[in-house]
C-alpha cells in the first residue's frame, strides 16, 4: 500500500529506509531460494529537533545523514522504500457493500470526505480491502490519508539524498510484515519516542491500526515531573532501571504509572474494539520499537492485560552470518520498520 507511487519494478534492488524520530535505519535484503537474506543494515543518530523540523536547512541535514550512511554501508542501489509514522497519517476502516472496483473507489473517496478530519484536497488517499462480511455481502476497507505536506517532505529528503523513491508505506504495515510469524492473529505494539502504534494482524493482513499518544519521551517526562528531575536525568534513570517496581524503591514506577496506565488502557480498548468488530479475541502481543527496551514494560503489560506479551524479532525470518547474531539481537527493537520496508521491495 503506497501513496501515489504504486509500481515496484521486478528484478530491481531496493532498500528500506526508516526515518525515525531520533535515528535513521537502513536495511537491504535479497531473496535466495525463496528466503530473505540480509545484504546490509545500518543506522545513524538523528537529533529529534532536526527530525521534526520542516526547514530547508534541516531537511538537507537529514539528506546528508542518509548519504553518509549509505556510503558507509557501501550500498550500490539508489532505489528506496520509505515509511510515514502513524502520527503523520489518518486511518479508518469502512464497511461498504460489495461492488465493482470502479464503484468502490468512488464510494471510498465519498466516505473518506465524511470520515477524515482533513480536507481531501490536502491529503493523498490510499485504500485496501482487508476483509469481508459474507453474511451481509459487505467488505471491510482500510483507508489511509496522508497530508500532502508530509509526503512532500519525504520526497524532498529522498531526492536531496540522490535516491529514487519507489514506494511510501506507513510504519504499522512495515512492522506487521517484519513481525509476521506462524500466528494467525496477533497485535503489534510499536513503542516509539512520542507515540505508540498499535496494529492487529490477521493472516498476514493488517486489519486495524491506531496511534496512542504515549512513547518513551512521554514516560521520561512523567518521571521527571514526578521526581522533580531534569528530563535528561530522568531519561538516564529510565534507561538504567526501567519502570520495574523493585527499582529505586519503586519511585520510577510510581512516577510513570499514570502514563503507563494510559498505554495499558488504550491497548486494552483496542483489543475490545477489535473483538466487537471482528468477533475474535487477541491473545498475543508482539512488542517492538525503541521504547520497548524499557525494563519492566513487557511485564507491566502482561500482568495488566492478562495475555501473552513477547518481543517481536524482525530478523527471525532473515538469514544472516552467525557472527552478527548478537549485534542483530541487541538492535532488533529498532529495526522492525526498516526490515519490513525491505521485505516490501522483494
Amino acid at each position: 500500500m503506497v501513496f501515489g507511487l504504486d509500481q515496484l519494478k521486478e528484478n530491481t534492488d531496493y532498500f528500506g529506509l526508516d526515518l525515525g524520530t531520533n535515528s535513521i535505519k537502513i536495511v537491504q535484503l535479497k531473496k535466495n531460494f525463496g528466503k530473505f537474506e540480509l545484504v546490509a543494515f545500518g543506522s545513524a543518530p538523528l537529533a529529534i529537533e532536526t527530525a521534526q523540523s520542516d526547514s530547508e536547512i534541516d531537511k538537507k541535514k537529514i539528506s546528508d545523514i542518509i548519504k553518509n550512511l549509505i556510503h558507509s554501508m557501501h550500498l550500490v542501489t539508489k532505489n528506496v522504500i520509505v515509511s510515514l509514522p502513524g502520527s503523520a497519517i489518518f486511518t479508518t476502516v469502512l464497511t461498504l457493500p460489495k461492488m465493482p472496483v470502479s464503484d468502490l473507489k468512488k464510494a471510498v473517496i465519498y466516505q473518506a470526505e465524511q470520515n477524515i478530519p482533513l480536507k481531501i484536497s490536502d491529503v493523498k488517499i490510499d485504500w485496501q480491502i482487508i476483509g469481508e462480511i459474507s453474511a451481509k455481502d459487505q467488505v471491510l476497507v482500510m483507508v489511509i490519508a496522508a497530508p500532502i505536506s508530509k509526503t512532500d517532505k519525504v520526497v524532498e529528503i529522498i531526492e536531496g539524498a540522490g535516491l529514487e523513491l519507489y514506494a511510501v508505506e506507513i510504519d504499522s504495515l512495515a512492522v506487521s510484515r517484519s513481525l509476521q510469524g506462524t500466528e494467525p492473529l496477533f497485535m503489534a505494539v510499536n513503542l516509539g519516542t512520542f507515540v505508540t502504534e498499535v496494529s492487529v494482524v490477521r493472516g498476514g493482513v493488517v486489519t486495524f491500526t491506531r496511534t496512542i499518544p504515549v512513547g518513551g519521551k512521554v514516560i521520561s517526562r512523567s518521571i521527571a515531573q514526578g521526581l522533580n528531575l531534569e528530563e535528561e536525568q530522568a531519561e538516564q534513570f529510565k534507561k538504567k532501571f526501567g519502570i520495574q517496581i523493585d527499582a529505586m524503591e519503586g519511585q520510577l514506577f510510581s512516577a510513570s504509572r499514570s502514563v503507563l496506565n494510559i498505554l495499558k488502557e488504550e491497548v486494552d480498548r483496542s483489543m475490545k474494539y477489535y473483538l466487537s468488530q471482528f468477533g475474535e479475541n487477541i491473545n498475543l502481543i508482539k512488542l517492538t520499537g525503541g521504547a520497548s527496551r524499557t525494563l519492566g514494560i513487557q511485564k507491566f503489560l502482561m500482568d495488566n492485560l492478562g495475555i501473552n506479551v513477547i518481543y517481536g524479532n524482525p530478523w527471525a525470518s532473515v538469514s544472516h552470518a552467525p557472527d552478527i547474531n548478537s549485534q542483530l539481537s541487541a538492535n532488533a527493537c529498532d529495526f522492525a520498520v526498516a526490515v519490513g520496508l525491505a521485505m516490501r521491495g522483494i
